[in-house]
């Protein structure tokens, strides 16, 4: 491992090991339930000083499992009302795991909160949460599209991308395919992500997971745009027996988008932290390589 502190930029935490797991639902790998209290003694033993909780609330996925609960004898007028409800039930849990997660951030400053929105969210909540989440020391923003199915070029986002500017907040996304969910759309694609990069310059935008099955894609895109990262978590891992990519195949990875472009991450607790820190120190890279891989690009990306 290296000799100074590093920077996992993508991780999940859960308040109770049963969310953890049921959130895994058996595709996590490195053996833990994803709470708090597992991952700091991870953080102190791998020498990991600070990590993103990118943490999220799969909206789309409570809605529709709400409205197909719905009875079917409900009158149109009934069903337009419950479906607004649910709508508003489920954009509050949003916003209560956007409060615990700042909270955690408080109790535990290695541990660094960004929040998750929706654009089902009026502007003025877009806006709104975003303001007093920051207040309560969120310092980024985590979006998925593919798994709660919007286009980050949705302009119902151009507010939220206007505050974030604003407070200098920087966004990590899922990008690329979806591993554990069908998405024939492709929300991910980095292709997509274009006309936020372009009309929000000041806004640094993390690809997670290296823009998955996008490489020709993603890496043009960045030579166009220097406010855009990847991250390395589902993508060079150091968990699985079989890696997912071979070393020559990360090093290639790497050096096309720019080691000064690369955010480690490990995607806990599906990917162990530690043993994908591992994988990225052993592979034939520089020293200095390494080191704006593992800190400082995080440092920048992130402002950290």
């Amino acid at each position: 491992m290296p000799d100074y502190p590093i920077i996992d930029a993508h991780i999940h935490t859960f308040p109770r090991p049963e969310i953890g797991w049921q959130a895994q639902s058996g595709a996590g790998h490195s053996g833990y339930a994803g709470t708090v209290e597992e991952i700091r003694p991870l953080m102190t033993e791998g020498g990991i000083e600070k990590a993103g909780m990118v943490n999220r609330t799969p909206a789309f996925e409570k809605r529709r499992a709400a409205i197909g609960k719905l009875r079917a004898d409900r009158s149109p007028a009934q069903r337009g009302e419950a479906e607004e409800q649910i709508g508003r039930d489920v954009i509050a849990r949003l916003q209560r795991r956007n409060a615990w997660t700042c909270a955690v951030g408080h109790a535990h400053p290695g541990l660094v909160p960004f929040i998750s929105l929706d654009p089902a969210m009026d502007e003025a909540t877009l806006v709104r949460e975003i303001e007093e989440r920051a207040q309560e020391g969120a310092r980024g923003i985590k979006l998925h599209p593919a798994n709660q199915r919007y286009f980050p070029n949705d302009r119902r986002l151009w507010p939220a991308y206007h505050k974030a500017q604003e407070l200098g907040l920087p966004i990590i996304s899922h990008s690329g395919k979806a591993a554990l969910l069908e998405d024939p759309e492709e929300h991910a694609r980095p292709a997509n992500f274009v006309d936020v990069l372009r009309d929000f310059p000041e806004i640094n935008i993390v690809f997670a997971h290296m823009a998955r099955g996008y490489p020709d894609e993603v890496a043009e895109i960045m030579q166009t745009y220097p406010n855009s990262f990847v991250d390395t978590s589902g993508a060079i891992d150091g968990t699985l027996t079989t890696p997912i990519v071979s070393d020559a195949e990360a090093v290639e990875m790497i050096r096309r988008v720019g080691p000064d472009r690369v955010l480690f991450g490990s995607d806990w607790p599906w990917y162990h932290p530690i043993k994908d820190a591992r994988r990225i120190e052993s592979l034939p890279l520089s020293a200095e390589e390494k080191r704006l891989i593992f800190r400082e690009n995080a440092q920048r990306a992130l402002k950290l």
